[in-house]
């Protein structure tokens, strides 16, 4: 599809400054911002996205006393008009294992059609795709065709903890008709995707405890606890022999797909084999009557993330661990409220091993924008009208951003629309970003800007 007759000079503009993107990409990537090993380069990226904002005919500030300092802009046309409010986030992944990259992760390097580095698909070069789109669209046609509001925040890969205070204390700043996010890959078959919504996420640690000491497990066994053996009990009470999770009320409030979500969801290209043939497995996990989809958009999830106990270096060393611990993280799906599954939890462990101790990590709510909400028929008008290609609409990605600040606290709609290739690695080694779509995320924002100021798309 040729682009159209009221855009072409917005994409020509974007085709013409493409290297000057590229170079402001890199000076991005450059910084590396790890906000789980946060140091100076958290507020240097900070620094970079505002003056990326004024270039974009943003007024900007800085909103402090929420973590690392969150970045805001705004353009104000005419408070008639509907507003959008774009989220995204400039801290990135750490990049310890150096070793499995083909170049320096904070030294972009272009190979293949592709820019490689940290950060270059999540999150900067897609919320740099966004701001590049509002300043065509400035240089083309010298104003924008509606409000737009930009927050792009230091946190969001551990979790995002003070996004929902930062939200609930600006909420009049933050006021918008819509939210969108750019964050993530296009669907794994390479089309364009429009999603409405993420799973929330609870992190839990289990601990149990034996004696003061490690102890000979000859000289001591039977005389001590062995809490490795206590934690391996405590944990298979966890699920039922079909897969499913066998805590009390786990499921209670589990919402059910309306008949559209159902209708879309079958709609989704699917290669089961290839999914088989790369995680070198011949069939899904339990429960087995759970499609593909289904169990990784509208099914809550409890994994097993990791366990530690006692001597697992070369050969033997016979020792009762005075402790052992393990980690469990649960992806959960709109009206599981992360509180009342921590509680759920905390029962079944006092009704089936009560010398287990339950401790809380991480949580966030889940959040899920109707399929029939209008903005949905816009911006998938807007992709299109960009790529060619009609997206998929996806009623959730399986993992968890912290959609519901928007949809919970600042109640508005929220989508995304995902603008990097399905194999960007992000947050792994090599993580990239294919030019092709990073210059088509530029055409979508710009597109998505034109059709949301359509007569009557204020909702």
């Amino acid at each position: 599809m040729s682009a159209p007759s009221d855009l072409a000079d917005v994409y020509a503009h974007l085709v013409a400054g493409f290297d000057e993107a590229l170079a402001e990409l890199a000076s991005l990537v450059r910084i590396a911002g790890v906000s789980a090993q946060p140091t100076e380069d958290l507020a240097r990226c900070a620094e970079l996205v505002r003056q990326s904002m004024l270039r974009s005919g943003l007024q900007t500030s800085m909103i402090e006393g929420h973590g690392p300092p969150a970045v805001y802009g705004e353009r104000i046309v005419d408070p008639s008009l509907p507003t959008v409010l774009i989220y995204g986030h400039y801290d990135v992944q750490p990049a310890e294992t150096t070793s499995d990259w083909q170049s320096p992760p904070f030294e972009p390097e272009m190979r293949d059609g592709r820019m490689y580095g940290r950060g270059s698909s999540d999150n900067k070069g897609q919320h740099l795709a966004q701001l590049l789109a509002i300043r065509a669209v400035l240089a083309t046609r010298g104003e924008l065709p509606i409000n737009v509001k930009v927050l792009i925040e230091g946190e969001e890969e551990i979790g995002s903890p003070h996004l929902a205070d930062l939200a609930r204390s600006n909420q009049e700043l933050l006021r918008a008709d819509i939210a969108i996010t750019s964050d993530g890959p296009v669907h794994r078959s390479g089309v364009p995707q429009l999603v409405l919504g993420t799973r929330g996420q609870l992190g839990v640690e289990l601990r149990a405890h034996g004696a003061n000491q490690d102890a000979h497990s000859g000289s001591q066994g039977g005389l001590l606890p062995d809490p490795a053996a206590d934690l391996v009990r405590a944990l298979a009470t966890f699920w039922k022999s079909d897969g499913r999770v066998a805590v009390r009320g786990f499921y209670d409030r589990v919402a059910q797909p309306t008949e559209r979500e159902r209708a879309n969801l079958a709609q989704l290209p699917l290669d089961l084999g290839e999914h088989l043939k790369t995680y070198g497995i011949t069939k899904l996990p339990p429960p087995n009557q759970v499609g593909f989809y289904e169990r990784l958009m509208l099914l809550p999830t409890m994994t097993i993330t990791g366990i530690t106990s006692g001597y697992t270096g070369p050969g033997m060393k016979t020792v009762i661990s005075n402790s052992a611990m393990a980690r469990i993280d649960m992806r959960l799906v709109p009206d599981q409220d992360p509180d009342e599954v921590f509680a759920l939890l905390k029962a079944h462990l006092q009704e089936h091993h009560d010398t287990v101790e339950l401790v809380r990590l991480t949580s966030g709510a889940a959040s899920r924008t109707s399929i029939d909400n209008p903005y949905v028929t816009l911006i998938t008008s807007a992709i299109e009208q960009a790529t060619g290609r009609e997206p998929l609409v996806v009623p959730s990605l399986g993992s968890t951003l912290p959609n519901y600040v928007f949809t919970d606290i600042l109640s508005m709609p929220s989508v995304l629309v995902p603008y990097a290739n399905a194999d960007q690695n992000n947050h792994a080694a090599n993580e990239n970003f294919e030019l092709v779509r990073f210059m088509d995320g530029m055409k979508i924002c710009a597109t998505m800007l034109h059709q949301l100021a359509r007569p009557g798309s204020r909702r």
